[in-house]
């Protein structure tokens, strides 16, 4: 079952949140997080102790993801992409540090824009890069993740709001200065899915001995 990002909240309220055999899975792009249990689910939406900085430090900060067309060659977006790749390994580390169950949603989702940088900058290293090009392919692989992050129940408003106004930028940029498509940008999805097998099973009553 494929429930949009926000709506899951609403399911886990009409849903018996103890019963075993619920799984989900976040799909945000090339991003797959999966086999994520109930207990887990709950705990990322009451998560007090998620940095509310990591989304300014991952985007709205991060003029390389929604700035307009001012570059002009390979040589003045690599730094960019490469500070942010640097950044999103130290980020990750930090969180496989916690070892909080939690982190093992936001450690691939970062890595994913941390791939998305590598892959940018390869392709720039090539001659003749296409630099517009490349740059809304970087934007188009790293938009499902970042608005994973803006939509995070446990934002500030105001980085929020910020953000949001941001992304919304950031997509007209890339339609109109980037090559990019509409129908390329992917929306981050929940896929939920139940199995009875899961469920924990009562116990059999013993025969008695004849």
């Amino acid at each position: 079952m494929k429930i949009a990002l926000n709506e899951i909240w609403n399911f886990l309220k009409m849903v018996n949140t103890k019963e075993a055999g619920w799984s989900y899975a976040l799909c945000a792009g090339d991003v797959k997080v999966v086999s994520i249990n109930t207990e887990t689910m709950l705990a990322l939406k009451e998560d007090d102790s998620y940095d509310t900085e990591l989304l300014p430090s991952i985007f709205t900060f991060r003029e390389i993801l929604w700035q307009p067309d001012v570059f002009t060659d390979a040589s003045m977006s690599i730094p960019s992409l490469r500070i942010l790749r640097a950044f999103c390994e130290e980020a990750c580390a930090e969180l496989e540090e916690k070892k909080d169950e939690v982190n093992s949603i936001y450690v691939p989702l970062i890595k994913g824009v941390g791939d998305c940088c590598g892959k940018a900058m390869k392709a720039l290293e090539k001659e003749k890069a296409d630099v517009k090009k490349i740059l809304g392919d970087f934007r188009t692989c790293a938009f499902p993740v970042i608005k994973f992050f803006i939509y995070h129940p446990k934002n500030r408003i105001d980085y929020f709001q910020d953000a949001q106004n941001r992304l919304n930028y950031a997509v007209k940029i890339m339609l109109t200065q980037f090559y990019g498509r509409y129908t390329e940008l992917e929306d981050p999805y929940w896929r939920v899915s139940f199995s009875k097998s899961k469920q924990k099973k009562e116990p059999e009553p013993k025969q008695a001995e004849q």
